[in-house]
C-alpha cells in the first residue's frame, strides 16, 4: 500500500513539473538584443570547373545511340572504355563496301589481262607494219635506171600503202595504250574511293568506342529537357556531350537561386556547405558568380532560377564526388547587437505585424529582417519584455 500511495505522489509530482515546464517555456520567450543571423539556405550538387569532356565524334551518319555507358561516378584508368556508340548501321554499311571493293579489284584484273592481250595484239600489227615499211623503203630505193617503169611505179605505191599502214597501226596503238590508261585511272579511282569508304566506315566503328583520356572518374551527363541521366538506347547526335572526366581540383558547389529571390545573395557572401552523404561534415566557401539570367529549371517549366557557383574553401578528395548534392547555407545578413523577438510570437499573417505578450494582450511591431526562427524589431517592443507563443494561429 506504501509503495502504491508513492507511485501515485510520483505520478502527480510528474504532472505538475511537465505543467511548468510548458509554462516556463512560454515564459522564456522574451525580447533580447543579440546578434541576428540570415542564412539564405539552397539546395544543388558538386560540379567540376574543369575537365575533359567526352562527347559524339564526327560520323558519317549524323546521329546514333548508346549502346553501352560507364556506371555514373565509377573510376577508369587512361584507355579504358567509357562509352560504345551503336555501330550496326556502320558494321551492315561496311560489308557493303567490302563487297564494292572486291568486285572494283576484280574487274580491275580482269580488264588488265585483257588490255594485256589487246595491246600484245596492237603490238604485234604494229611491228609487222613496221617491218614492212622498211621492206618498202628498201626496194622503193633502187633507181629507176635498172627498173621498168611499171616495177618501179608498183614499188612507189607499195611504199606509200605501208607508210599509210603503219601511221594507222601506230595510231591504233597509241589511241589504245592511253584508252587503256584512262580506263586504268578510272577503275583505279574507284577500287581507291572504295577502300577510302572503307577506312572511314572502320575508323567510324572505331571511333565508337569512347576511351578514358586520363585515368579519373567518369561523369555521365543529363538530358536537359528530361531531368534524367543518359543511359544505354539514348539517341545521340554528333557533338552531344556523353561523360565528362573532370578535375577534382576545381570541385564547387552549383546551387539554384528561385527568381523570386533575385537580390537576396551576392557575390563574396560566406557560404556554409553540408553534403547530404556526410551531414556530420561542414565545409565552408563563398558565393563567387551568380548568373546574370534565370534559366527555366527544367524543360517547358514555368519555375526560373539563376545558376549560383560557391567556391569551396577545401576540398576533400575522399568524399567528394561530382553530383553529390549538397545543402548551401549563404550568410546573407548579420546584425550585430540587435533587437530581436522569436517568431513564435509573432503575427506576421495580417497587414501589420503583431507581437503576443505574456498577458495575452497584442501590440503592433515594426519588424526588419526576418529568418526561421526569429525576426528583428524595429518598434514596438523593448529588451527583456515578455512574449507568449501564438497558437492555432497562422504565423506568416
Amino acid at each position: 500500500m506504501r509503495a502504491l500511495v508513492l507511485g501515485i505522489a510520483a505520478l502527480a509530482a510528474a504532472g505538475c513539473f511537465s505543467g511548468y515546464r510548458e509554462k516556463a517555456a512560454d515564459a522564456e520567450l522574451r525580447v533580447r538584443r543579440d546578434t541576428f543571423i540570415h542564412d539564405v539556405v539552397l539546395t544543388g550538387e558538386l560540379d567540376s570547373a574543369r575537365g575533359e569532356a567526352i562527347t559524339v565524334p564526327a560520323l558519317p551518319n549524323w546521329q546514333t545511340s548508346i549502346k553501352w555507358l560507364a556506371t555514373d561516378g565509377i573510376e577508369v584508368k587512361q584507355g579504358e572504355r567509357v562509352v560504345e556508340l551503336d555501330n550496326s548501321a556502320f558494321t551492315t554499311d561496311l560489308d557493303t563496301k567490302r563487297q564494292g571493293e572486291m568486285q572494283a579489284l576484280q574487274e580491275l584484273q580482269q580488264r588488265q589481262e585483257e588490255w594485256k592481250a589487246d595491246l600484245e595484239q596492237k603490238q604485234l600489227d604494229f611491228d609487222k607494219r613496221t617491218s614492212e615499211l622498211e621492206k618498202a623503203k628498201l626496194e622503193a630505193a633502187l633507181p629507176r635506171e635498172i627498173l621498168s617503169a611499171r616495177e618501179y611505179e608498183d614499188r612507189q605505191m607499195r611504199l606509200q600503202r605501208s607508210n599509210v599502214e603503219f601511221d594507222k597501226a601506230r595510231d591504233v596503238l597509241l589511241s589504245q595504250r592511253k584508252g587503256i590508261e584512262s580506263d586504268r585511272r578510272n577503275l583505279e579511282l574507284r577500287l581507291q574511293k572504295a577502300q577510302r569508304e572503307i577506312r572511314r566506315s572502320e575508323s567510324a566503328i572505331q571511333n565508337l568506342v569512347l576511351r578514358a583520356p586520363r585515368t579519373g572518374i567518369v561523369v555521365v551527363r543529363d538530358i536537359p529537357w528530361e531531368g534524367r541521366k543518359l543511359q544505354a538506347g539514348d539517341t545521340v547526335w554528333v557533338g552531344f556531350p556523353l561523360a565528362l572526366m573532370p578535375e577534382m581540383d576545381s570541385l564547387q558547389v552549383v546551387v539554384s537561386l528561385p527568381d523570386v529571390d533575385d537580390g537576396r545573395i551576392e557575390a563574396g557572401m560566406p557560404a556554409a556547405v553540408t553534403l547530404d552523404g556526410y551531414p556530420d561534415l561542414k565545409f565552408t566557401g563563398r558565393v563567387s558568380t551568380i548568373s546574370a539570367v534565370a534559366q527555366e529549371s527544367a524543360r517547358m517549366s514555368l519555375r526560373r532560377a539563376f545558376k549560383v557557383i560557391v567556391t569551396l574553401d577545401r576540398i576533400d578528395m575522399v568524399r567528394m564526388r561530382p553530383g553529390l548534392s549538397a545543402r548551401v547555407a549563404i550568410r546573407s545578413e548579420t546584425l550585430a547587437n540587435t533587437l530581436i523577438a522569436p517568431r513564435s510570437a509573432l503575427d506576421l499573417s495580417g497587414k501589420e505585424p503583431q507581437a503576443l505578450l505574456a498577458g495575452g494582450r497584442r501590440v503592433a511591431v515594426k519588424l526588419g529582417s526576418c529568418n526561421a526562427q526569429e525576426c528583428v524589431v524595429k518598434d514596438g517592443l523593448k529588451e527583456g519584455q515578455r512574449l507568449s507563443r501564438i497558437g492555432g494561429e497562422a504565423n506568416g
